[in-house]
């Protein structure tokens, strides 16, 4: 049986979320975020980034734009596309901020008053 590391909770879009990720040195690229924590994100990309990857990481949560630092720190193909998993590098001060932003867009996606 796996056991789950996870300490925060997790936020599932029913829609996924646009963002963006940027390697070292390269031009920003267009991703689909499906889920975000405040320890990290799952997302999809048809582009190929190698294991351990540092990424900066931007998307938009109930109209608060974050701009994170990360690694990618799982990878699997699917299809076309591959599904990364990014742990953050983050500060109590940001790491709070997204916790407060996900805890309410969870709290209006439960009530159904929040379509994503």
């Amino acid at each position: 049986m796996s056991e789950n590391r996870r300490e925060f909770f997790r936020v599932i879009f029913h829609e996924s979320v646009n963002g963006k990720v940027t390697r070292l040195g390269e031009a920003p690229m267009s991703i689909v975020v499906d889920n975000i924590s405040v320890n990290g994100m799952r997302f999809t990309s048809p582009v190929n980034i190698p294991m351990g990857e540092r990424l900066e990481c931007s998307f938009e949560i109930l109209e608060q734009a974050f701009l994170l630092e990360g690694t990618i720190v799982r990878k699997s193909t699917r299809n076309d596309r591959v599904e990364y998993g990014v742990g953050f590098t983050i500060d109590q001060e940001t790491s709070s901020q997204l916790f407060k932003h996900l805890n309410y867009y969870q709290i209006r996606q439960r009530k159904g008053s929040y379509a994503d």
